[in-house]
């Protein structure tokens, strides 16, 4: 990938069409939301989030209830590996069941939580990406400005909860239909 405004960064080839997107009159709002859908779920190591995910639902789901639900799950995530969104995931949990949410409950509004916490950082870091392009001459004055501008109305309409239902059922090519079928679209006709 050669062109767009992100070709510098250290990004995956995902994040890259994204930036790309960003500033292209030819994307739509939509395809801008799949596409960073589809890089975020990409960017997810699915081997290490989905067993302890599974871990913590089938722990969750037990009828019976520990005495010391947050001494269990700590043992959990400390025999699995560790990554920003498992310590994201491992802070909202532990509020919840210290404030005595019942553990379905906890987890499953920590995955929502966690989810919300990891868009908003996302977007965060793309707009950092922007003011880099923009300082490197990768990308103009008008091009910065609606690439910032297009940035937040695409993480302003991601549906967490599409994103937290491909995390729990391990999903990493939930959104791959959508981004392949505008990339078709953009091919236009054969000859």
């Amino acid at each position: 990938m050669t062109d767009g405004p992100f070709r510098n960064a250290d990004l995956s080839s995902r994040w890259k069409r994204y930036g790309q997107e960003l500033v292209s009159d030819a994307a739509s709002s939509e395809e801008r939301t799949m596409q960073a859908c589809h890089s975020m779920i990409g960017d997810v190591d699915m081997k290490a989030f989905c067993p302890l995910f599974n871990e913590l639902k089938t722990h969750a789901e037990r009828a019976q209830m520990d005495l010391d639900p947050v001494g269990v799950v700590e043992t959990i995530f400390e025999n699995d590996p560790s990554s920003p969104l498992a310590d994201a995931l491992q802070r909202h949990l532990m509020a919840n069941l210290r404030d005595r949410v019942s553990p379905n409950k906890a987890l499953n509004d920590a995955l929502e939580n966690t989810t919300k916490e990891w868009i908003g950082t996302t977007k965060n870091r793309l707009d950092e990406e922007c003011i880099r392009a923009r300082e490197v001459g990768d990308m103009s004055r008008e091009d910065y400005r609606k690439g910032i501008e297009r940035n937040r109305e695409t993480f302003a309409a991601i549906k967490s909860n599409e994103l937290s239902n491909a995390l729990a059922n391990g999903n990493k090519g939930a959104f791959r239909q959508a981004v392949q079928k505008n990339a078709d679209v953009d091919a236009g006709p054969e000859e």
